[in-house]
C-alpha cells in the first residue's frame, strides 16, 4: 500500500510537469545525458559557459568591464562578501527580480547574503536533485526524513507541502537522547522504507546515542541516507553503516548554487562533480593562483544556470582536491565543506553547531561567529553597525547552553580569516580535537 502511495506521488509530480510542457523532465533528460556519459561533453559545456559569460558582461554592472577574449581567465574571483557589498551590481538587467526566487544563506564563513534564482535555474536545481537523489536510491515520493534547521512553527501551506512530498522535518534542535529514542520508536512503526537527508553532525549525534545502548533499537528498513553541509567523517560513515544497515553518501551543495558534487556509489569515496550545472576550479589557499589536479585548494565554481544573479568564479569558502579519471573527467577526492567545530552545553552535552544560524534573526551582519571559551562561557562576535536585542539573544542561547551559561556579546570590525581563506562561524576553544573525537 505504501509503495503504491509513493508511486502515486511520483505519477502526480510528472503529470503536473507534463501539463506545464515537461520543463523539469526536459532538464532531467539533459542532465542524465551529460552526467551519465563517461566522457565529458566539452562542446556543450563550453557553449553553456560562453553564453553565460556573454550574458554576465552585457547585462550586469559588476562584470561589464571583463574581456571575453580570454574566457574565464578574464573574470575575477568573487566571494560572499563581494556579492553582499555589490549586491545590486550582480543583478542582470534582463530579469525582473520580483519574478525570481530570492535565496538567502547564513553563510558558512559568517557572512550572510542573498542571490536571485531565475526560473531556468530553479528547474535545473530540481532536475539535479532528482538525478543525484536517485543515485543514492531515493525515488520521488519515498518517505523522507529531512534533518536540518527548521522554523519553530510551520504554516498550514508548509505542512501540506510536507505531506504532499511525503517528507518529515526533523529539527537539529530536537536530538536529545529522549527525543532520538522517541523518534526511532516512531519510525519502527513505519511500514514503508525510510530515506534520510541531513547534516552529517546530526547522524554522528544519533550514532553516539546508539553507542550507549546494549543493542540496536532500529527495526525499520533504511533505503537511502545522504549527508549534507559538513564533511562525513569515518566514525559517522562506519557507525551509520552499522546501525542503519546502509552506506551513507556525502553530498556537497550550498543554498546559493545547488548540488555541486556527490558520492554516488557505496564504498567509493569519490565525489561526482555536477559539471552539467557548474564549471569547477581549484585555487591556491592564499592567492589567486589556479592549481593543478591533485593539489588542495579553494573550491571556485561558475554557475551555468543562474542568469538572474550571475556567479562567475565564485569562491564557495570550501576546500577540496580534484583529480581526473581515465576519461579525463574531473572528480573530487576530498571536500572540506562547512565543517564546524562541535559545541557543548554547560553539562558537557553536544548541541547543534548550526544553532549559530539562529543569530540571523537578531539583525543583519557583515560577519558573525559563535565561540565556546570554557565549559560554561560563550562569546558571540558580531560585525555590525547596529546594536541588537542582547537580552533576548542571551535568553534564547541560555536555553541551548544552560541557565548557568555566561554569554558575552562582542561588536567587532572584522573576524580574521584562516589560512584557507575561510572564517570559522563556530569555534570551540575549550574542547580540543582529541576530546571531540575520542
Amino acid at each position: 500500500m505504501k509503495k503504491r502511495v509513493s508511486s502515486l506521488r511520483q505519477k502526480i509530480f510528472w503529470l503536473r510537469d507534463s501539463v506545464k510542457g515537461n520543463p523539469i523532465k526536459t532538464e532531467l533528460n539533459s542532465t542524465q545525458k551529460l552526467l551519465n556519459n563517461s566522457v565529458p561533453d566539452s562542446f556543450s559545456m563550453q557553449s553553456s559557459l560562453e553564453h553565460l559569460l556573454q550574458h554576465a558582461v552585457t547585462t550586469t554592472d559588476f562584470y561589464k568591464g571583463c574581456n571575453l577574449l580570454n574566457g574565464l581567465d578574464s573574470f575575477p574571483i568573487i566571494n560572499k562578501n563581494t556579492i553582499r557589498d555589490h549586491f545590486d551590481e550582480f543583478k542582470s538587467s534582463k530579469y525582473d527580480v520580483s519574478k525570481c526566487r530570492k535565496v538567502s544563506t547564513s553563510g558558512s564563513t559568517g557572512s550572510p547574503f542573498s542571490v536571485y534564482h531565475n526560473k531556468e535555474k530553479i528547474k535545473k536545481n530540481i532536475a539535479d536533485n532528482i538525478y543525484f537523489s536517485e543515485k543514492s536510491n531515493y525515488q520521488l515520493g519515498d518517505f523522507l526524513v529531512y534533518v536540518k534547521i527548521w522554523s519553530d512553527t510551520f504554516s498550514f501551506k508548509k505542512k501540506l507541502d510536507f505531506q504532499l512530498k511525503n517528507m518529515h522535518p526533523l529539527s537539529v534542535f530536537n536530538l536529545s537522547d529522549n527525543e532520538i529514542k522517541a523518534f526511532v520508536s516512531r519510525l519502527n512503526k513505519q511500514s514503508s522504507e525510510v530515506c534520510f537527508i541531513g547534516y552529517a553532525s546530526c547522524f554522528e549525534k544519533i550514532c553516539k546515542y546508539l553507542d550507549k545502548l546494549k543493542e540496536n533499537p532500529i527495526t525499520f528498513k533504511t533505503k537511502s541516507i545522504i549527508t549534507i553541509s559538513e564533511a562525513l567523517n569515518d566514525y559517522t560513515r562506519h557507525s551509520v553503516r552499522k546501525y542503519f544497515g546502509i552506506q551513507p553518501l556525502s553530498r556537497y551543495s550550498n543554498n546559493e548554487n545547488g548540488i555541486i558534487a556527490q558520492q554516488i556509489e557505496e564504498g567509493d569515496l569519490k565525489f561526482k562533480i555536477n559539471d552539467s550545472s557548474y564549471v569547477v576550479e581549484i585555487f591556491d589557499l592564499n592567492s589567486d593562483k589556479k592549481l593543478n589536479y591533485g593539489e588542495r585548494g579553494r573550491i571556485v565554481v561558475t554557475d551555468l544556470y543562474n542568469w538572474a544573479t550571475p556567479l562567475v568564479r565564485y569562491d564557495t569558502g570550501d576546500v577540496g582536491v580534484m583529480q581526473l579519471d581515465d576519461n579525463k573527467r574531473p572528480y573530487f577526492t576530498e571536500v572540506s565543506g562547512r565543517k564546524l567545530d562541535l559545541l557543548y552545553d554547560t553539562k558537557g552535552n553536544l548541541v547543534p553547531s548550526h544553532l549559530s544560524a539562529k543569530l540571523c534573526k537578531y539583525g543583519k551582519y557583515k560577519q558573525f561567529q559563535l565561540v565556546q571559551k570554557t565549559k560554561n562561557m560563550y562569546q558571540v562576535n558580531l560585525n555590525t553597525d547596529t546594536k541588537i536585542d542582547e537580552e533576548e539573544l542571551v535568553k534564547e542561547y541560555k536555553s541551548y547552553f544552560g541557565s548557568d551559561a555566561e554569554i558575552k556579546i562582542n561588536y567587532v570590525d572584522d573576524i580574521p580569516l584562516l589560512n584557507s581563506g575561510k572564517r570559522r562561524e563556530v569555534v570551540n576553544e575549550y574542547y580540543n580535537s582529541n576530546q571531540l573525537n575520542g
